[in-house]
């Protein structure tokens, strides 16, 4: 009874007693909020990712510059007050810096939404989750903070000539204040334009429908992966839009057709899409070949449904997407491909299978190497892979796997045929059994010269059975190349947008 009264006294009082009620509910109002947020950052971000706007931003500062070295050459070309400067340049200052300014603000306010909802829902797919120590999200939000940086700079530049360049058509003509005013405006209008040309790829990335994917990398990844596609995607996914991923991944297993393998099924149904992408499939013939192991009343909803975020052409993004990272890997599946549509000997008669593929350039000397290995025996067999890199980091690694039996074909198969296995069955049965690896390679950052990196395949008694020697340049890192890698990231986006497939 004692306890029972002690207890009584540490209780608490209820601020929200009978006849009162919490007016808001927190995980209402921030649900609001990043709904709100990711309209205006859609809206913003179309507008400044469009051409016309892009282009304005572009010749805004040149067309300044040009201005006020003209009114310094021939001082009768001048404007002939600050209204006439308002006039001119008021409407495209505001059209080019306003909306990727606005479009970048909006995008960090939705993310740190998007972060406090994931903290706060458990109701959410895997529940309660702090998605600031997520690996890859620090490097997202660095990447924010940059946009919301370059949007900064820029407007400040703009703001800056404009303002010189109004105030020197207010000033006594030839004076020494009068020619600072034009030349410091001069020089501020250049700088805008160049500011506005090497930022340009951080405008073209607003108003993405997955607005963090083009900053985050796979920063850890595992050395064996299980298949080439489905991990390559994942792993390349950032860590928001991975949980949303797991929930539709939850609905596409749900769908597929009782007797098939849902692993297999998936990695089948990316290898579709990549072939339908490259167009060697039709949309016809593979919605024809997704039927045979989707239920026909669930391919609309986990593969044709446009207010979805996953789906037909949202998956082939992201394997355009994987790809400009990792072109390594996709190496390897087209050789798979080929091997199998061609009947190679080393398909069809050699008792292991092992392909190679190394970055032919390892930018501040890192690179991928990727290695897929197949036991094409009838009974279980454990092999060996030795990588030796020399000059490198690591110089030597060793690893030992056990296979399971994946029996090759008997002849070069089609790619698409009706009643027998064809490429479509294969090669998401050879990514399946086999292993691939996936292997980081270094070289000092500041060397510039040809590396050599062998890769041996030995059996259980430690017997060579196959040797490749790959070869990779390593050289310093590029603007030139990191403005390329964009301008493919730009075009792997532009699948999101084409129109779906008709059921």
């Amino acid at each position: 009874m004692a306890d029972d009264a002690a207890d009584a006294n540490t209780v608490l009082p209820d601020p929200y007693g009978q006849g009162f009620a919490r007016v808001e509910n927190p995980l209402e109002r921030t649900v609001e909020k990043w709904q709100q947020q990711e309209m205006l950052r859609m809206k913003f971000g179309t507008v400044a990712r469009h051409s016309a706007t892009m282009g304005i931003r572009l010749l805004f500062g040149a067309s300044v510059a040009i201005v006020a070295l003209l009114s310094v050459i021939s001082p009768n070309l001048a404007p002939a007050n600050p209204g006439y400067v308002a006039l001119f340049w008021a409407v495209p200052l505001l059209v080019g810096t306003v909306p990727p300014l606005l479009a970048g603000e909006s995008m960090w306010q939705a993310i740190q939404a998007r972060i406090s909802l994931r903290e706060i829902d458990d109701h959410g797919h895997g529940g309660k989750l702090s998605l600031r120590s997520q690996p890859g999200m620090d490097r997202i939000l660095e990447g924010l903070t940059d946009v919301r940086r370059h949007n900064t700079v820029n407007i400040l530049l703009a703001l800056s000539a404009v303002m010189l360049l109004g105030l020197g058509t207010a000033l006594q003509q030839d004076s020494l204040v009068w020619n600072l005013s034009f030349l410091v405006a001069m020089t501020l209008g250049f700088a805008h334009s160049f500011h506005s040309f090497f930022t340009s790829d951080s405008v073209r990335q607003q108003g993405d429908q997955m607005p963090c994917l083009v900053h985050h990398a796979p920063t850890h990844h595992p050395t064996q992966l299980g298949s080439i596609l489905g991990e390559l995607i994942v792993l390349h996914l950032d860590p928001d839009l991975y949980l949303d991923w797991r929930a539709w991944l939850d609905d596409f297993r749900k769908s597929v057709l009782p007797g098939y393998d849902k692993d297999q099924s998936w990695e089948r149904v990316l290898y579709i899409l990549h072939l339908n992408a490259k167009g060697d499939l039709s949309d016809s013939i593979a919605m024809s070949e997704l039927s045979e192991f989707i239920r026909p009343d669930a391919i609309k909803d986990v593969l044709l449904d446009e207010e979805a975020k996953f789906n037909w052409r949202s998956l082939q993004r992201l394997l355009a997407h994987a790809r400009v990272w990792q072109p390594s890997a996709f190496r390897l599946l087209e050789r798979l491909q080929l091997d199998l549509l061609s009947g190679t000997p080393s398909m069809l008669r050699s008792p292991w299978r092992m392909d190679v593929a190394l970055d032919p350039e390892c930018d501040d000397g890192t690179g991928h190497l990727f290695i897929a290995l197949n036991n094409q025996t009838f009974q279980q067999a454990v092999a060996r892979i030795e990588v030796v890199c020399p000059g490198g980091e690591p110089f030597a690694r060793d690893h030992r796997f056990d296979l399971q039996a994946c029996p090759p074909p008997r002849q070069a198969v089609s790619l698409n045929a009706e009643g027998e296995d064809d490429a479509l069955d294969w090669v998401p049965r050879y990514l399946q059994q086999g292993v691939v690896l996936w292997l980081g390679v270094a070289w000092p950052p500041n060397e510039q010269s040809e590396r050599y990196v062998q890769v041996i395949l030995r059996d259980e008694d430690g017997v060579v059975i196959e040797s490749h020697v790959l070869r990779t340049i390593v050289k310093r890192k590029s603007s030139f190349e990191a403005r390329k890698k964009h301008s493919a990231l730009e075009r792997a986006r532009n699948w999101a947008t084409r129109p779906l497939p008709k059921a």
